[in-house]
């Protein structure tokens, strides 16, 4: 395997995370990472099972949400081992108080800074820090044309339905 496949690798689990805490998809956001990593979250630090359900207790009133990774540098420390560097722009909208009415929208801005380890020949996170430069909210309202296919937070986004996903 290549330092180009390696990254590759790592890179796509940055990815597989986005997607399931876009999803709240549990088994996937722990599977990103080892059961002894420790993450540190804004509020939260602890490990994966710990931070699986801090994401799903913060994510009750969010309605959609949308984690853009971007700017991944990788620096090999060894072997099975790197320091991982991810910018990371979020967009968490809260659940209306009316239907139909205005939401809030979180706009977050915040970089991963993660080490990486490569164990039973897969590569995942055995620590993260996330570092946050700038949280603001917007107002917003929803203007969605529900004949259109809207995301949902679970297996039954149309992510799943595609090839060999299967339902989550």
């Amino acid at each position: 395997m290549s330092r180009a496949d390696d990254r590759f690798e790592i890179q796509d689990v940055l990815f597989r995370y986005a997607r399931a805490v876009d999803r709240l998809d549990d088994d996937a956001i722990a599977a990103c990472y080892f059961d002894d990593a420790v993450d540190v979250h804004g509020g939260y630090t602890g490990d994966a099972a710990g931070l699986v359900e801090d994401i799903r207790t913060r994510h009750r009133t969010i309605d959609s949400s949308q984690h853009f990774i971007s700017n991944v540098l990788v620096e090999f420390t060894g072997e099975d081992s790197a320091d991982v560097e991810s910018y990371c722009l979020c967009f968490l909208r809260q659940k209306p108080a009316d239907p139909g009415g205005e939401q809030e929208l979180a706009v977050i801005r915040c970089r991963y800074v993660d080490r990486f380890e490569r164990r039973d020949g897969s590569w995942g996170i055995a620590d993260r820090v996330v570092v946050f430069d700038e949280s603001r909210v917007v107002p917003v309202v929803d203007r969605l044309n529900p004949d259109w296919v809207a995301s949902r937070r679970d297996g039954t986004d149309p992510v799943y339905s595609r090839g060999s996903r299967g339902g989550a």
